[in-house]
């Protein structure tokens, strides 16, 4: 064939890709696969397409290496196993994502390469090439499908171990979750495993019980009755079979049911579910002699009980209807309850009754009933509706009813008398009214003076403050003055002048230290610190260190007990714990060293509790309030040092606290201070 020949043949295959199309679809028609192709009619068109120029491709390739003037048969080259190739792979992603058969889309290839080969034009050569090309597509598209079919089941399998995975857990978590006790049996009816409930339930641990038949456990009773073994091995199921078992000799009654489970760990086995029904039974036992001591209440109760429908229709009269209106139960039955009432009073029971079940309003109403002797009685009815029927009891209120017309007659008396007393009680009142605006104005009175009182306390506070912080300046100059001339003249000051130099040193300092306790005692109340929390081991940490050389000296010891945290003034709270720890220091036994406990302790009423003991000289408990009282002393001040301010500014800040401090203690014997102070301050000031 001439190389202008084969290059037009190329161009009409390229240019012809419909005719390919409609030589596939023809081949198609001829077997079952029509259908399929219809469904993917588009898909398959863009495919042919592409196989129609892979083919031009290489049929042009191929021509092109023949030698047009020779007479033997062209060689067939090689071709490139990239484009079938890659047309096979192509097949398999347009094809295999809508869930088509191998079967079907392979047999679609074999007709797509009868399309191809019922061309009677092509050479021996071309059609070699044109199989060597299909050949290598259709192994293509095999490999691809094949080994995405691998990838898929290898997929799948991971899903359906993960999904059994997930399931195992599910059980697991479902079956030691349960609150009803469980266990596993296999066909012998060992126990295989049990729940946490089983084991609390047989008070025995659960790793005991593995192993052991389940008859130890249940009784052959039990085992008799639901045959478990027979049951879940066979797949089949049981419930509520119900037996007594006693556990740790108590009996109980319990329902059994259970179900098999397959294949549990190689062998058949079945789930056992055990439900206590001891609590159900005594209940449903007490509640069937509640009902039976109630139907005797009922029928003993002196009133008549009732029970009628929705229209009135009496379903149930107790056997009192006898005493009370004269007839027979049996007689009343079915027969209407507004029957027998007063002509004048049955409209407005009739009314009542009807807004029990409409409103659901409680019925209450006197009205006259006729007796079977014909009078007419006084009865007072109350009912409620329980669903479709009214429940309500009357009693008989003839005699009442005539004790309250004769009541109201009296009562009419005693509005007369009550008209006559008015004027009088009028009188006391306007007497009682002036007693109460002079009580009044005393009380208005007794709240100016406490204003007044108040007002005085701030005054003085305040003056005792600004006197203290005022004598502050002259008394440290009159130190510092007295402390320069002994430094620079100190010849000048020896014998009696120097003695009254330091006396004059000494009183100075005495004063200072006095004023500086006032202007402390005075600061407490005036402090406008908002409070805090305060962790009071740290905070007696701090103030062990600042008194550490003292207690060093003192050859002291001091026991600190845990303290928790508190709402309060950290720095008045320091100088709470400075004051009492100092004192303990400063009253102690000469001839024996200084020993202070400190403990706290959580009261009632979240109150903490902090003591502060020592084997101090003490006092005498008589004086336990007063020495909480300014400038008060129990010992001469040349016996020890101090200004009598200390526990008084002590009590000043429990009481800013919401607070209180008490002592107790005997001569020789040391001393406890105890303070309470409330752990919140959120609603104090």
């Amino acid at each position: 064939m001439a190389k202008g020949s084969l290059g037009k043949k190329f161009g009409l295959l390229r240019s012809h890709g419909k005719g390919l199309t409609a030589a596939f679809t023809c081949a198609v028609g001829h077997t079952e696969y029509a259908q399929h192709l219809a469904l993917q009619e588009e898909a398959w068109e863009l495919f042919v397409s592409r196989v129609a120029d892979g083919l031009a491709d290489l049929l042009k390739t191929q021509g092109a290496r023949e030698d047009p003037e020779a007479d033997s048969p062209a060689v067939v080259c090689p071709i490139s196993t990239d484009i079938p190739a890659a047309l096979g792979r192509e097949a398999v992603q347009l094809f295999r994502q809508d869930a088509l058969p191998f079967e079907v889309f392979f047999s679609l290839l074999k007709c797509l390469r009868h399309a191809v080969f019922s061309d009677p034009a092509q050479s021996a050569s071309q059609q070699l090439c044109c199989a060597s090309f299909f050949d290598q597509m259709e192994t293509a598209a095999a490999s691809q499908w094949f080994k995405e079919e691998a990838s898929a089941a290898q997929r799948r399998l991971r899903e359906a171990k993960h999904f059994i995975l997930n399931e195992k857990r599910r059980y697991a978590a479902i079956f030691h979750r349960m609150a009803e006790p469980a266990c596993i049996v296999d066909k012998q009816g060992c126990l295989l495993d049990v729940n946490t409930a089983f084991a609390d339930f047989f008070k025995v641990r659960g790793e005991l019980l593995l192993g052991k038949p389940c008859v130890l456990l249940l009784g052959p009773h039990a085992c008799n009755a639901c045959l478990p073994a027979k049951n879940l091995t066979e797949h089949g199921s049981f419930a509520n079979v119900e037996f007594s078992l006693t556990i740790a000799g108590e009996v109980r009654s319990v329902l059994i049911s259970g179900a098999s489970l397959g294949q549990v760990r190689g062998v058949p086995g079945g789930i056992l579910i055990l439900q206590d029904v001891t609590e159900q039974r005594r209940i449903a036992q007490a509640l069937s002699e509640s009902e039976e001591q109630f139907r005797s209440l009922v029928e003993n109760v002196p009133d008549v009980t009732w029970q009628a429908d929705a229209e009135g229709n009496l379903v149930y009269v107790s056997p009192n209807i006898r005493r009370i209106c004269g007839y027979e139960a049996s007689d009343l039955i079915g027969q209407s309850r507004f029957d027998g009432i007063h002509p004048e009073d049955v409209g407005e029971v009739r009314k009542r009754y009807d807004l029990i079940f409409s409103k659901g309003r409680e019925f209450s109403l006197r009205y006259r009933l006729r007796h079977k002797s014909g009078k007419w009685l006084w009865v007072h009815d109350r009912a409620r509706a329980i669903g479709d029927y009214a429940n309500g009891v009357f009693a008989d209120i003839t005699k009442l009813q005539k004790m309250e017309k004769e009541l109201q007659e009296y009562r009419d008396w005693l509005e007369d008398m009550v008209d006559e007393r008015a004027q009088e009680i009028q009188c006391v009142n306007s007497h009682l009214l002036l007693e109460v605006a002079e009580r009044q104005q005393a009380q208005q009175e007794l709240e100016r003076l406490a204003a007044s009182l108040r007002r005085s306390n701030a005054e003085l506070e305040q003056f005792a403050h600004v006197a203290s912080h005022d004598m502050k300046e002259p008394l440290l100059l009159i130190v510092a003055f007295t402390e320069r001339l002994l430094a620079r003249w100190p010849e000048k000051f020896d014998g009696k002048a120097g003695e009254y130099i330091a006396r004059i040193l000494k009183a100075a300092r005495q004063l200072r230290e006095l004023v500086d306790d006032i202007l402390q005692l005075s600061k407490v109340r005036s402090c406008d610190r908002p409070f805090g929390v305060v962790e009071l081991d740290v905070l007696l940490r701090e103030v062990m260190a600042d008194f550490e050389e003292r207690i060093s000296q003192a050859h002291g010891k001091v026991g600190v007990g845990s303290l928790v945290a508190i709402d309060g003034d950290r720095t008045q709270f320091r100088q709470l714990f400075q004051n009492l720890i100092a004192n303990a220091l400063k009253y102690r036994q000469k001839s024996v060293p200084p020993v202070i406990e400190v403990k706290g302790r959580k009261l009632p009423g979240k109150i903490y509790e902090i003591t502060v003991q020592d084997n101090g000289i003490g006092f005498e408990e008589k004086h336990a309030e007063r020495i909480f009282q300014p400038f008060v002393r129990l010992h001469a001040r040349h016996e020890y040092e101090g200004t009598g301010i200390g526990l008084a500014t002590c009590e000043k800040i429990v009481d800013r606290h919401g607070g209180k401090i008490t002592a107790k203690s005997s001569p020789g014997e040391g001393s406890i201070f105890i303070v309470q102070l409330p752990m919140s301050q959120r609603k104090r000031k």
